[in-house]
């Protein structure tokens, strides 16, 4: 998955952008929300939940952002055949 949209995404986000939302990454990624909610579920990218219930939001730190996005880019350029 490489990024095809700027950091602009990203940097929308309120409160200095401590936090990122989910449509946030999936759209940086250009991808759908399942996918990311698939990544979250999975275990592979940590994020937290804020509320309860079915108003309950999710949200990504932005350090394990940047650590999931360099991880990406490591693996890519170890196997560029995966691209």
């Amino acid at each position: 998955m490489e990024a095809t949209h700027t950091t602009e995404t990203l940097e929308d986000e309120p409160q200095g952008g401590t936090y990122i939302r989910v449509r946030s990454i999936a759209e940086y990624f250009d991808v759908g929300l399942s996918t990311i909610y698939g990544l979250i579920e999975s275990g592979v990218l940590p994020a937290i939940a804020i509320g309860q219930g079915a108003r309950k939001a999710l949200r990504v730190h932005r350090s394990d952002f940047e650590a999931y996005e360099a991880a990406l880019r490591a693996q890519q350029a170890a196997n560029p055949s995966v691209l």
